[in-house]
């Protein structure tokens, strides 16, 4: 009996392609044995690559907070002192360019039981090792945007509670504490830093505030807070599997990494076969997160029937949830593409929380790329009470895109151009900006891809009910 395997070509005869998988009297050869089992470690460590996405990118941006600036203890905050181009030259996944940001870890394993002080009118969240959601802090958060004192517990915490903190438990030892503060209250440069110092403290419950917690700027020191995407993935996850418990991970999950060759409480040493056979499963990996994430399937990506748009929360969910299952595919893609899980920019809150509209194609359905120019048509009334945007991002980085601009981006801060009807025209190409709209214009790249984020900071009800929504993007003739 002879079992082919044609996946390589298109053909469908019995000739197709050479016998891959031979069997005698039932029982596998051996070299269908070898080849099923190069098989099995490709395929395995695809979907390590897939499965823990999530958790690599998380600890990516604990790992450059420690390597890249230099804030090597929970609680040391760093500052993006300087909307737009002072995150320019920085690796991360879909930054915006107009929020102050604010970042910092826990270690509840060091430190024990953690308190968080948040500032007023923020936009943050917490969100554990995995990047799953823990709470909102600010305008979403249940101080409401009246600065609070949140409390973390760490996994399987038994001790005393105090009163007077909203307090969560954790499910890992390393959580994501974020804060996006608005420049009109932040300031930039160090103001920014002396806002923060005044009011986004971290510091064990234990021992109080840190006299020598560290605030730097992170402006303009480039780091690359990305997740891997070669071999050195997998010593990432074993990095991880031995710091956090194993509470932390299913047993599935730690069955998943076991297979191969990660476990608690015992080296990772693959040998050059797996190695070789790794690098091809993040390989193939790799070339699933592009397609699921710039091609997606699930028709609930789009945005609006009519409109090329693209929500990086398919089915409105921040756990990625269809009633009982999860959407893994919407998942990775989120993922791959982006940062930050919180219910505030996956569900409807007024006023409140923001939205996220990615495109990756003009009106004709064609990627865009850095040769053409093209337009983006904003109607009269962008529905956003705090700020809008629209950010150019590369598709392999995923990050902001490396044009030689101060930033990459048009927003409301900018004070773009306004057409006489109250819409706002966007211009985008390789070459220069039509005359007299050069702050409604950013620059690409020829030969390379880019892609666009619409923000909308405070999102109103016209961006709900749809009845505002953007042209898609045109390509302009020559």
């Amino acid at each position: 009996m002879c079992i082919t395997s044609c996946t390589q070509v298109k053909q469908t005869n019995d000739h197709c392609c050479q016998k891959s998988f031979e069997y005698v009297g039932g029982y596998p050869t051996d070299a269908t044995i070898e080849k099923a089992y190069k098989q099995l470690d490709i395929q395995r460590a695809t979907q390590v690559y897939l499965e823990f996405m999530s958790m690599t990118s998380q600890n990516a941006i604990f790992e450059s907070t420690i390597n890249d600036y230099g804030l090597t203890r929970a609680g040391d905050v760093g500052v993006y002192t300087e909307p737009g181009e002072g995150k320019s030259g920085a690796i991360g996944l879909t930054y915006n360019t107009e929020s102050i940001y604010s970042t910092a870890f826990t270690d509840l394993k060091a430190d024990g039981p953690t308190v968080v002080e948040t500032p007023p009118n923020v936009l943050g969240m917490v969100d554990d090792g995995w990047m799953r959601f823990i709470t909102d802090l600010g305008n979403a958060g249940p101080d409401q945007g009246k600065g609070g004192k949140y409390l973390l517990l760490p996994p399987g915490y038994k001790g005393e509670v105090p009163d007077g903190y909203f307090v969560f438990e954790c499910p890992t030892y390393r959580n994501w504490v974020m804060v996006r503060g608005f420049v009109q209250n932040t300031g930039t440069g160090e103001d920014a830093i002396n806002y923060y110092k005044k009011n986004f403290k971290i510091y064990p419950l234990a021992t109080g505030p840190r006299d020598d917690a560290k605030y730097e700027s992170l402006s303009f020191k480039g780091g690359d807070t990305t997740h891997p995407r070669d071999i050195t993935y997998f010593d990432l996850l074993n990095k991880i599997v031995q710091y956090e418990p194993s509470t932390a991970f299913t047993a599935y999950e730690l069955g998943l990494l076991k297979a191969i060759g990660i476990e608690k409480g015992k080296p990772f040493a693959p040998s050059e076969t797996q190695k070789e056979r790794f690098t091809e499963g993040i390989k193939i990996g790799e070339a699933i997160s592009k397609s699921n994430a710039y091609s997606h399937r699930d028709k609930r990506a789009r945005i609006y029937s009519d409109r090329k748009y693209e929500t990086i929360f398919i089915g409105g969910s921040h756990e990625f949830m269809d009633e009982d299952a999860m959407l893994l595919d919407a998942r990775l893609l989120f993922h791959y593409e982006a940062i930050v899980i919180t219910p505030a920019m996956a569900r409807k809150m007024v006023g409140i929380g923001s939205q996220y509209l990615g495109t990756y194609r003009d009106a004709d359905d064609n990627f865009l790329m850095g040769d053409h120019n093209y337009k983006l048509h904003l109607p009269t009334g962008i529905p956003a009470k705090d700020f809008w945007s629209t950010t150019v991002y590369h598709p392999d980085t995923r990050s902001l895109l490396q044009n030689g601009q101060p930033k990459p981006s048009v927003s409301t801060y900018d004070e773009p151009v306004v057409n006489e009807d109250g819409s706002i025209d966007i211009y985008f190409g390789p070459d220069k900006a039509p005359e007299g709209f050069e702050k409604n214009w950013v620059k690409t790249i020829p030969g390379e891809g880019w892609f666009v984020y619409i923000r909308l900071y405070g999102p109103l009800e016209s961006y709900f009910d749809q009845t505002w929504k953007p042209d898609d993007i045109v390509k302009l003739k020559k």
